[in-house]
């Protein structure tokens, strides 16, 4: 299970960074300005080393402790950004929950100390 979380939040992160990029219209519709694409870029460059660190735990399971650790705490950082959207009534319930879906599944998959 985890390998396949690893394989497919990579593949999520590199293809949305790698959109994004491209096209920060994609993510902004109508209000795109020069700074927000701006903005929308640099967040994509992250995204797609972020899903290379997936794919880099996937070929180096044995070792992936710290890199796990570290997805975990982006990806809770990022759930809690759209959790005090939503308490700031800012954003739907979805966006949130939606988020909080891959801190869980790390959380669930994070390498325990009898693993090794």
């Amino acid at each position: 299970m985890t390998r396949a979380i690893y394989l497919i939040f990579g593949a999520l992160a590199v293809l949305a960074g790698v959109a994004a990029l491209a096209m920060p219209s994609l993510i902004l519709a109508e209000n795109t300005t020069p700074l927000t694409s701006h903005l929308v870029r640099e967040e994509a460059a992250a995204f797609v080393f972020i899903g290379l660190m997936f794919f880099w735990c996937l070929r180096h399971f044995a070792a992936r402790g710290p890199v796990h650790f570290a997805l975990l705490l982006f990806t809770v950082l990022f759930a809690g950004i759209h959790w005090f959207d939503y308490l700031g009534s800012r954003r739907s319930l979805v966006s949130p929950l939606v988020n909080t879906l891959p801190a869980l599944l790390l959380a669930l998959t994070a390498p325990r100390a009898t693993d090794r």
